[in-house]
């Protein structure tokens, strides 16, 4: 029984493959290539292959390092696009308390009312809404009507506005004077 076994044990390693060596290469018997076969060819075509392969694991590696640095961009737009929209809104209230400042004559309690009426707005339709609000409210006690304030304006004699002949001479000395003054100045300097 061990005889036939090891004829049939004999067999079956005709149709296995040679043994790698060290370097995992496979042994290939010179005489079994084809008459046209180049070696260097070959060894060119693995070599071109690992470099190929290399080079794909390193566009891999910075597609994935250009992802990464993307959403890092993407986080630093939404937090830059925030603060600006905050600077944006903070400007539109500043903006229009000073308008309505400037516009109407308020007391102390009346600014600082509008102040806080100013700082409850969160976007900037609700800042145009409070400044539209307020300015109707304070229009129609404390400002004049485009046609009240203009009535008459042009029926009425205005002086001219050409210097006097006495005037300019005192304009004259003054800066005769004050030439004078600064040339002493920067002889003292």
């Amino acid at each position: 029984m061990d005889n036939g076994s090891a004829e049939v044990d004999e067999e079956d390693d005709e149709f296995l493959p040679e043994p790698a060596d060290e370097e995992g290469d496979m042994d290939v018997d010179m005489d079994d290539l084809p008459e046209n076969f180049d070696l260097e060819e070959v060894l060119k075509a693995l070599q071109e292959e690992e470099e190929e392969e290399e080079e794909e694991e390193e566009e891999m590696d910075e597609i994935t390092s250009l992802k990464a640095e993307l959403g890092e961009h993407r986080e630093v737009v939404k937090y830059l696009r925030s603060k600006l929209n905050e600077v944006n809104l903070l400007n539109a209230k500043l903006l229009f308390t000073n308008k309505l400042f400037r516009n109407h004559s308020m007391t102390n309690e009346q600014k600082i009312k509008v102040i806080e009426q100013f700082d409850r707005a969160k976007t900037l339709r609700e800042v145009k809404l409070v400044f539209s609000t307020i300015a109707e409210s304070m229009g129609s006690k404390h400002k004049k009507s485009v046609n009240e304030s203009k009535k008459g304006s042009a029926s009425k004699v205005v002086a001219s506005t050409k210097p006097k002949k006495e005037e300019s001479n005192d304009v004259i000395s003054e800066g005769a004077e004050l030439k004078a003054r600064f040339q002493k100045l920067a002889k003292i300097l």
